[in-house]
């Protein structure tokens, strides 16, 4: 029977002659330390690829091949020597145009062939204008366009070459001869400028694209499409391109200008050139501008250019235009005189760029001189000055904020010059110069700390006409003014205001004695109920002084206003109100232009209609 079925308890059968052997069984540890091994090298297989294409990527993102390429403009002007302006360069379709231009623009490549640079990414250049030069009758200049195709990194690099052909800074001849086509095309050049165009005029919305060449001879005007009863167009990219006869200047002035207020998507820009070349633009507006827009070109050309967006049109502008000679300038000279004054070019019209003027004033040896700017706005203050300045004996002025308006010189001689470079004008100054003598500098007048001469009737009138308050300092006040600490004089009617016009807060100390009151200018409270009821509770009208309709008075004081007939009324300021507070009705006469109880020496409120009132200073003759 077979040991199976006989239910023998089975045991495998052993040969003598084999040794019978197992194989050890492995540390579990062992086990489990290789499988992660094995586990590992896999993960990390997959993070070494992970990783190289993350990097493929960022190499395709960002390091673009050299054969991507981006169109880079850029726009420009050079002046030709010794060629003469013909009528028919105003004419792109005349020959004479076309013959220079081909000029131009093969001597655009050479110059482009000296850099590498230049001479690898250019593609080709077009010329858009010509215009009369600045050096006289023989010198043109040439306004192009230059297409360039370049790697997005080389950008940076490629600006900078195109600078380098700039002609050095200040330089009369600029690069006059350093670019000569040999032998039969030679062209002279200089003042060489080339800047890359402003981006928002490449944009590909702007799909209206319109520009208006006009020859000036006598007044006219322009007005955006559509002005004023309609706004002007979506996605507009407008020029309006002036040009007047030889020996003129272009003057533009704004009557409205009424566009979005954000300059990166409506605007106008105005360039002293036929193309828009940022070192030879004047200004750039949008929005609605109060201050006056009035321009002035360096020479007979100029440029005024509409951008629009997609969204928010607004009515546009309407501007006015003339030729002006160009000897109208009148700056500059020699001048003797005791006092007289002097301006920056065409003042209040913005002075026009590349413009220098030289004041020498010479007085007797025994005189000092002074000078007071009464305006004076030129461009931002930057560190010297290098863009528009005054300068006065060597120190240069900037910007809007004077230290102080008044500059006095040791000497009987003054030397001031004014100066604009080529972009961004601005409204410019007005000054005025004086000659005094050392131990007496304003003989009648009072002396300011800062040299400046006021009128002896301002001296302590509560106003600081000196502009560095010494004309109030160590006052005596009279019956109708609050002496403050520090030696000002305010008026009474200035006590307990909410405003601190002492300027140590003197008047505004100790107001708090009526609580829950009123509290009178005579120092009497009384209650809040009674305020502008009609009647005098405070026994000086202060409570009637604010009130909507005024209180008639048998008594005046310092708080009240007296009528024509001699009656008081308790409002403090009814003139020129639409009110009738007085019963002769003296308080709205003359609104046109009224000047409230003044000497021919003084200073006080004047009324210019309605509510709107000034405070003027009156100075007798001499």
């Amino acid at each position: 029977m077979d040991s199976l079925d006989s239910g023998q308890k089975f045991r495998p059968r052993r040969d003598n002659d084999v040794e019978e052997a197992f194989l050890q069984a492995p540390d579990p540890k062992d086990v489990e330390k290789k499988s992660c091994n094995k586990k590992g090298a896999g993960i990390g297989v997959a993070l070494v690829i992970g990783v190289l294409a993350v990097i493929a990527l960022l190499v395709g993102l960002f390091c673009q091949p050299q054969h991507v390429k981006m169109k880079r403009i850029y726009i420009g002007s050079m002046e030709i020597n010794n060629k003469q302006f013909l009528p028919q360069y105003e004419e792109p379709g005349s020959s004479e145009f076309t013959n220079l231009a081909a000029q131009v623009c093969k001597q655009l490549k050479l110059m482009y062939s000296k850099n590498s640079l230049l001479d690898r990414y250019f593609n080709h250049s077009s010329v858009q204008a010509f215009s009369e030069g600045d050096r006289g009758p023989n010198t043109i200049v040439a306004y192009y366009e230059s297409e360039f195709d370049v790697p997005p990194p080389q950008q940076a690099s490629l600006d900078e070459a195109i600078d380098s052909m700039q002609p050095p800074a200040g330089s009369q001849e600029g690069g006059k001869g350093r670019f000569l086509l040999k032998p039969t095309d030679a062209l002279s050049v200089n003042d060489i400028v080339t800047q890359a165009i402003d981006p928002r005029l490449t944009k590909t919305k702007l799909s209206e694209r319109k520009s208006i060449d006009i020859h000036i001879e006598n007044s006219g005007h322009v007005e955006s499409p559509g002005f004023p009863n309609s706004p002007y167009p979506s996605n507009a990219y407008l020029q309006w391109k002036f040009r007047a006869d030889p020996q003129h200047r272009i003057q533009l002035d704004f009557d409205d200008l009424i566009l979005e207020d954000d300059c990166q998507r409506d605007f106008i820009k105005i360039y002293d050139s036929l193309v828009p070349i940022e070192k030879r633009a004047m200004t750039e507006q949008c929005g609605y501008p109060h201050q006056p827009l009035s321009f002035i070109s360096s020479g007979n050309v100029m440029l005024l250019m509409l951008v629009t967006n997609e969204e928010k049109n607004f009515p546009g502008f309407r501007a006015n235009y003339s030729p002006i000679p160009q000897t109208t300038l009148n700056c500059g000279g020699t001048l003797t005189g005791e006092k007289g004054s002097i301006s920056s070019p065409f003042f209040p019209s913005n002075y026009p760029p590349r413009t220098t003027c030289v004041w020498n004033i010479e007085v007797a040896n025994n005189k000092f001189l002074k000078v007071l700017f009464n305006k004076f706005s030129l461009g931002n203050k930057t560190e010297g000055c290098g863009h528009d300045y005054v300068e006065i004996n060597g120190e240069r002025l900037c910007g809007s904020d004077l230290k102080s308006p008044v500059f006095t010189i040791n000497s009987n001689k003054m030397t001031i010059t004014f100066k604009s470079d080529s972009s961004y004008v601005d409204q410019g100054f007005t000054a005025e110069y004086e000659a005094f003598t050392p131990n007496n500098p304003c003989p009648g007048r009072f002396t300011c700390s800062n040299n400046l001469c006021i009128n002896n009737t301002l001296r302590c009138d509560g106003w600081g006409d000196c502009g560095d308050d010494s004309d109030e300092i160590n006052c005596k006040c009279d019956a109708s003014q609050i002496q403050c600490k520090n030696g000002h004089c305010k008026p009474k009617f200035w006590l307990c205001d909410g405003v601190d016009d002492c300027g140590d807060n003197t008047d505004e100390e100790n107001c708090e004695t009526c609580k829950g009151q009123f509290s009178c200018k005579n120092g009497r409270c009384i209650a809040e109920n009674l305020k502008c009821n009609g009647k005098d509770d405070c026994g000086d009208a202060s409570d009637e002084s604010k009130c909507e309709k005024s209180l008639v008075l048998q008594t005046c004081s310092e708080f009240t206003f007296q009528c024509k007939n001699k009656l008081c009324i308790s409002k403090m300021n009814p003139e020129c109100d639409g009110v009738q507070d007085c019963t002769d009705d003296s308080d709205e006469d003359n609104c046109g232009k009224l000047t409230a109880h003044l000497p021919t020496d003084g200073c006080g409120m004047e009324f210019s209609g309605g509510n709107a009132c000034t405070y003027v200073c009156f100075q007798s003759a001499g």
